[in-house]
């Protein structure tokens, strides 16, 4: 599997880090990430260049990690600034650091090429920051399938009327249209039922509505989502009624690290925001989680358009995600070609 490294990709909660030293696998790149004495983050490679040890298993000295294996200290700019061996510290000791911004309560990381790293292309989640009138819930699955699964799941709602009965839905609409298009790399989906039952998740109200999702995926696989609810043949309310968010951080080729949170009205109250994120979590892990993963076992490892798999109309969301990975998975792979042509050697992969 090919991963796209010039995204920023959501590589933790930001309340998770600390002076720990915290390995991740993201989008097949092995990762170590800290804070640093300032409070700001680091990353860099987590793999030494002498016998390959993994650092997290090491210590900070200040703002370096020193390897548990043999010694040599890093920086968290990937330099070597002490080899205990010798005085001798050349380019081949030095490690990779990845540019890494703390925004929206996530620590996003870009993995490709840091002149590209613009943080104006962090997805906007400041919807679901914490304010006067909303706050969010957020959980966290290490889940045992791949990210374009998962994300073929997300773009396509229409498995929710078999999936999800009784959770999120009761059955089809009297009719359903779905739109797409683009804006820059972003896809959108809309998606209008007209005429469905009121869905399990909506406590009360009026036994027959119209419904309008917008879906809005981003390159390193950050979905948000805002529902928009009415009584049959009314107009739709001005303000959102729900919103929620699911992100699918590749691991590796079999694992994905699932983000989600979903924002609730009012100040927090801490067992009902527990009860919210419990019911979002146990769909995911009883509903969706088994069928991915048997989806995942059939599949074994191939690409999707390879197995020549039946399109239907409600695929619309998850065809045009892939037209546009293709694209920019095409021009990453051209730009490293492109480089390595210029250095005078092969590409070689970064661990």
């Amino acid at each position: 599997m090919i991963f796209h490294h010039n995204a920023w990709h959501a590589a933790a909660r930001a309340i998770e880090l600390d002076r720990t030293l915290r390995a991740r696998s993201i989008a097949g790149v092995h990762v170590l990430m800290y804070c640093k004495q300032d409070g700001t983050i680091a990353a860099t490679s987590n793999i030494c260049p002498h016998r390959f040890a993994p650092l997290d298993r090491g210590t900070l000295v200040g703002d370096a990690v020193r390897c548990k294996y043999h010694g040599l200290e890093f920086g968290s700019d990937g330099r070597c600034v002490h080899n205990p061996h010798t005085d001798r510290i050349d380019a081949k000791m030095h490690i990779r650091s990845f540019p890494i911004v703390e925004r929206h309560g996530y620590a996003w990381i870009w993995l490709g090429e840091s002149a590209l790293a613009d943080p104006a292309k962090i997805p906007d989640l400041s919807a679901f920051e914490d304010g006067d009138r909303y706050h969010s819930v957020h959980s966290y699955l290490d889940a045992d399938y791949r990210y374009d699964i998962l994300v073929d799941n997300l773009l396509d709602l229409s498995h929710a009327d078999y999936l999800h009965v009784g959770s999120f839905a009761v059955e089809p609409a009297e009719k359903t249209t779905i739109d797409v298009r683009e804006d820059n790399d972003d896809v959108i989906v809309e998606r209008l039922q007209l005429r469905c039952p009121r869905p399990p998740f909506v406590p009360s109200g009026p036994d027959v509505v119209d419904m309008r999702t917008i879906i809005h995926w981003h390159p390193g696989q950050v979905i948000t989502f805002r529902i928009d609810m009415a009584p049959a043949g009314q107009d739709f309310p001005a303000d959102e009624s729900f919103k929620f968010y699911h992100i699918a951080t590749p691991a590796d080729e079999a694992r994905t690290h699932y983000f989600m949170g979903l924002r609730c009205a009012g100040p927090k109250d801490p067992r009902a925001d527990e009860a919210m994120r419990l019911t979002q979590v146990n769909v995911i892990e009883n509903e969706d989680g088994p069928m991915l993963e048997a989806i995942d076992r059939i599949m074994e490892g191939r690409e999707l358009m390879e197995m020549r798999p039946l399109v239907l109309p409600v695929d619309k969301g998850a065809m045009r995600v892939r037209r546009v990975m293709k694209r920019l998975l095409a021009v990453e792979a051209g730009a490293e070609h492109s480089a390595a042509a210029g250095a005078g050697h092969p590409a070689s992969a970064e661990v």
